[in-house]
């Protein structure tokens, strides 16, 4: 028996989201169809983790275990045979029995993409969020550097969690400026239902005063979500990256 590692990207457009769900048509439940197809047995695949309806994936990875002997060189090329185009297997390799796709996962990486355009390239309407007000980018910036750290993350996460713990760490929170686009990127450990979206809604709120900066604060004493911005929409995410040491 292998257990074997994939590395893969995704449009989440067309997806209910990455985890398998009874009749609906998921990025999961098309990548094991094809993997049973490719290797003739039944395979499960554990994912580094869950993406929401819509939401992208650059690098995204999940392990499986079989007994198909199969080169992993080729492997790729015979699942992006039968999977769609929106769903591509960059590499396969083979890892340590203890290795966990979710578990073993050090570091994951985040993108929200807005783009500020008055009328959105019809190739992008899916996979950016439109952002027409205006925002005060130093207080983004501030607002940036207060959710940075370990904190009680409740009030940014959605109440369909089933998380019982809610402190999470980040690492990591940059913002980049592209011609008309605003590109955010963080970084933790692990990130809960939605956290991500609210996070990023709230500052936004924030900055083009709808909100207090205080809130940030306010919604880490007391978990409470009523304080925060909305939840911005899954098609302007992505999974970025992945990283396991």
């Amino acid at each position: 028996m292998r257990k074997i590692l994939i590395c893969f990207a995704y449009k989440g457009t067309n997806y209910s989201g990455f985890q398998k769900q009874p009749n609906k048509v998921t990025v999961q439940s098309v990548l094991e169809e094809c993997l049973n197809k490719v290797l003739k047995e039944n395979v499960s695949i554990v994912a580094s983790g869950r993406t929401d309806a819509g939401v992208h994936a650059l690098k995204q990875y999940a392990h499986f275990e079989c007994e198909n002997k199969i080169s992993l060189d080729k492997l790729p090329t015979a699942l992006n045979t039968f999977l769609p185009p929106d769903i591509r297997v960059y590499f396969a390799k083979q890892v340590d029995s203890l290795f966990n796709a979710r578990t073993s996962a050090k570091t994951k990486t985040y993108m929200y993409v807005f783009c500020k355009d008055k009328i959105i390239n019809p190739m992008l309407c899916d996979m950016v969020t439109k952002l027409d007000y205006q925002i005060d980018i130093d207080v983004v910036k501030k607002c940036m550097e207060k959710i940075k750290g370990t904190h009680n993350f409740k009030a940014f996460c959605s109440s369909k969690t089933n998380a019982t713990s809610f402190d999470r760490t980040i690492y990591d929170f940059s913002l980049e400026e592209k011609q008309n686009y605003l590109i955010f990127k963080i970084s933790g450990h692990g990130c809960l239902y939605n956290m991500v979206r609210i996070i990023v809604g709230t500052i936004i709120d924030i900055a083009r005063g709808r909100l207090n900066i205080s809130c940030i604060d306010e919604m880490f004493k007391t978990g409470n979500r009523g304080l925060g911005g909305k939840t911005v929409d899954g098609k302007g995410l992505y999974l970025f990256d992945v990283k396991y040491n």
